[in-house]
């Protein structure tokens, strides 16, 4: 009768809040990547590639704050990235034109 391998949750949360492998998680861990699998599907109905994703959302949302904290303490270079990136700024705007063809012909000023 084989013994249920047990997961330290608290440990592999920790390694998956960076972007490390199952691989990486069963070694470091000392377990198989097949007991990771398995105890993540029976404790959560995820897999391994769901569980990771979920894991890393709080590492992104810390660096996030981080970020924000930067910003908002007068780093300029932190306060153009996130201008960027969590709110959508761009240094230039895409003109775009949607209906009919334009032709558009330039003369030569002969003056």
């Amino acid at each position: 009768m084989s013994r249920k391998v047990k997961i330290n949750w608290d440990q592999l949360d920790a390694l998956l809040q960076f972007k490390v492998s199952l691989k990486f998680c069963a070694e470091y861990m000392g377990v198989s990547r097949d007991a990771i699998i398995r105890r993540i599907r029976e404790n959560f109905d995820m897999t391994f590639a769901e569980y990771h994703a979920l894991k890393m959302e709080r590492t992104a949302t810390k660096l996030q704050q981080k970020a924000i904290e930067l910003a908002l303490g007068g780093n300029n270079t932190m306060l153009i990235f996130c201008l960027k990136n969590l709110a959508g700024w761009s240094d230039k705007q895409e003109q775009v034109h949607k209906g009919e063809n334009v032709s558009i012909t330039f003369n030569k000023d002969e003056s």
